[in-house]
């Protein structure tokens, strides 16, 4: 009676085993584990202290879990999070731990890369000149002459290591086929992680027809006259040459450049004129094509006086009137 009680159980108790072990069996058939990589964007924590940059923090890590194939089904890499610790940085280099969580029932079994080598640096701030880098080339019997940058050079502001590395930055100027001047305002070219102030520089490229030519004087013209109380002291013409392009037998008779004529009438203080240049026959261009004329005037002495220092013109000069 005995025996055949202990047969029962044993009998019970190796088919409860066998129905574990097929549940076990089937379940790791139907549902197994795999593992899977998710590239999951890499945030950061705490606030970083103000007048320094971090550098070396990457986009991405890539995650590697394990799981079984139901619970990896539908699982995205925007489930997945994973965060750096920014606070208390110093000055110098540092290496943080990546944190990451992921969805229920998964296992982390690596995180690449683990750790992030950081790299604090101070932010500083310099002039760097601006450079023009020329595209293409102008149309068939023109060239180009230098670029002129308005202004000239930015304010460039970003991490130590890479603002001293600077010694220029760039725009890039287009001239394919020009045949006249060209003025354009472009955005200038700075690395990663580097903001520039003015952010767009103007560019001015002279375009010409390929022929001599010969820097000559401006020689300004009036035409009317001061008030009678007045006398002129002196013009100053800025730029005072220009560059005149024309055949060689042309450049070789020319002496000067007249300014149209500045008029007279009226002025009773100093007083800055623009001007138009006056294109002798057979010149083909002139840059610039206007100048300024600063015309410096004064009261007229009723008393004699010593003669004025050199270059100054004790009366009104000839004027020339307008044709």
């Amino acid at each position: 009676m005995i025996r055949l009680k202990w047969s029962n159980n044993s009998m019970m108790l190796l088919s409860v085993l066998l129905a574990l072990l097929l549940w076990v069996y089937v379940t790791i058939e139907e549902n197994p584990l795999k593992e899977q990589d998710f590239r999951v964007e890499l945030d950061t924590r705490g606030e970083v202290a103000q007048g320094v940059v971090v550098d070396g923090l990457p986009k991405n890590v890539v995650v590697r879990v394990q799981g079984k194939t139901a619970q990896l089904s539908g699982i995205r890499a925007t489930d997945f999070q994973a965060t750096v610790e920014l606070g208390a940085l110093e000055e110098g280099t540092t290496s943080r731990p990546v944190h990451v969580t992921v969805p229920s029932g998964l296992q982390v079994v690596q995180v690449n890369p683990a750790r992030v080598n950081l790299t604090v640096e101070k932010i500083i701030q310099k002039q760097v000149p601006v450079r023009v880098v020329v595209k293409g080339e102008p149309a068939s019997g023109y060239s180009a002459l230098e670029p002129v940058v308005q202004p000239a050079a930015v304010l460039v502001k970003g991490s130590a290591k890479i603002v001293n590395q600077l010694k220029s930055l760039e725009v890039t100027a287009n001239i394919i086929s020009a045949t006249q001047n060209l003025e354009q305002v472009l955005m200038v070219q700075v690395p990663a992680g580097v903001s520039c102030s003015p952010d767009r520089v103007k560019v001015i490229i002279p375009v010409t027809r390929t022929m001599p030519s010969r820097s000559l004087p401006v020689v300004p013209r009036y035409s009317g006259s001061l008030p009678e109380a007045y006398q002129l002291v002196r013009a100053i013409v800025q730029p005072a040459t220009v560059q005149v392009y024309a055949p060689v037998e042309v450049l070789n008779r020319l002496e000067s450049i007249g300014t149209e004529a500045v008029r007279l009438d009226g002025i009773t203080e100093n007083t800055l004129k623009e001007v138009r240049l006056l294109v002798p026959e057979g010149v083909v261009d002139m840059v610039p094509g206007k100048v300024e004329v600063a015309i410096q005037v004064r009261p007229k002495q009723t008393q004699p006086e010593t003669p004025p220092p050199d270059g100054e013109e004790p009366e009104n000069p000839p004027v020339e009137e307008q044709p």
